[in-house]
């Protein structure tokens, strides 16, 4: 995910300098490619409440915004670790 969010990041980089109209691409619109059809929030729809809110904010910001930072984290929950201080040890 880290290394999909560097790809993303370097196009956008390349799409600014570019000349034409410069266009983000969106968390929402790579979540309309991978899955077929657009999210059903509205970015700024606060009738919903809390949950709805944060969610649509996050599908309004730039896709390597969310899906870098999503990476790091899972890299890190999901390294190896030592047994060093587990309940439970296999011996």
């Amino acid at each position: 995910m880290v290394i999909v969010a560097l790809v993303m990041a370097s196009g956008e980089a390349v799409m600014a300098l570019g000349t034409g109209s410069y266009h983000s691409l969106a968390t929402s619109d790579v979540w309309a490619l991978l899955l077929g059809r657009s999210p059903d929030l509205l970015p700024g729809d606060v009738t919903q409440g809390t949950w709805h809110f944060i969610a649509a904010l996050l599908l309004a910001m730039p896709a390597w915004a969310v899906i870098g930072p999503s990476g790091v984290m899972l890299a890190h929950v999901c390294r190896k670790r030592l047994a060093k201080g587990r309940l439970f040890r296999n011996h």
